[in-house]
């Protein structure tokens, strides 16, 4: 095993055992959020889990998720975003969620398809530098749905996990399952001229030290760290993955205190 994929292993557990202490504490002083997942099967995601999660509920509302639709999670995580739509699809919503991380989908399905049958996740087999060694590759993975099987899709924190061929295959995929009129809510990390004259000064891992056009990465070694695009290149992507149109609103990572949220929010219809 190379020294590299040790260090990985070293960090992620150093992180579990210090969420461990965290989950101890809380249920020792019967602080535990019962709805919420412990810490340390929290894999993804910085900042308050149910804050962040309830903020990106809202903007999935706010730009057209209905309570009816059918909906589409592209890295579905630990169930950040599905728990607060628990209490807003209503009951003909459905929900699909999909995760390369099996923990994840093994929590949501015991906690939340257990309650709320209309909520579904599906584990998949694919690879990832920072998430999962075995797999397939991402730049030729097929989404397991049918064409046009939802109304809406999102992929929060997903693409900035991704390198070039891998974002155009999920571009292609999110176009593909998502029916005529369909919208593709997004998040990434979009250079453009503000974003570049402003990486000097952010803090890592947002300074993304590394140069390789048109991404640039927080760690060579291990991309999935994070990735920023071009964002020209980005918008080529959507328009060749058959997208009829798109909106781009920036966010607050590149020293824009009045982005919409944190990361790029890139949204795509059909």
């Amino acid at each position: 095993m190379g020294t590299k994929r040790l260090r990985r292993r070293a960090r992620h557990l150093l992180e579990w055992i210090a969420a461990a202490r965290a989950d101890l504490g809380l249920w020792l002083t019967g602080n535990a959020d019962p709805e919420l997942p412990p810490r340390r099967l929290r894999f993804a995601g910085a900042g308050d889990f149910r804050a962040v999660g309830d903020e990106l509920k809202e903007l999935l509302v706010r730009f057209g998720l209905k309570p009816g639709g059918r909906v589409l999670d592209i890295g579905s995580g630990i169930g950040r975003v599905a728990i607060p739509l628990t209490r807003y699809l209503d009951a003909d919503g459905t929900y699909d969620g999909f995760d390369i991380v099996r923990r994840g989908v093994v929590w949501c399905r015991r906690h939340l398809t257990r309650r709320h049958p209309n909520f579904r996740f599906h584990h998949v087999n694919v690879r990832s530098s920072e998430y999962r060694e075995r797999g397939v590759s991402a730049s030729g993975f097929r989404f397991p749905f049918d064409d046009a099987s939802f109304d809406y899709a999102f992929a929060t924190s997903l693409f900035t996990h991704l390198v070039l061929a891998e974002t155009r295959q999920y571009l292609r995929e999110s176009a593909r399952v998502l029916a005529p009129g369909g919208c593709l809510l997004a998040t990434f990390f979009l250079l453009d001229d503000h974003a570049r004259e402003a990486l000097p000064r952010l803090s890592p891992p947002f300074h993304f030290p590394v140069d390789q056009p048109p991404l640039r990465l927080a760690d060579a070694a291990n991309p999935a760290v994070g990735v920023a695009i071009d964002e020209a290149v980005l918008i080529d992507l959507i328009r060749e993955a058959g997208f009829a149109s798109y909106e781009i609103h920036h966010g607050k990572w590149s020293d824009r205190p009045d982005g919409v949220t944190f990361q790029d929010l890139v949204l795509c219809w059909r």
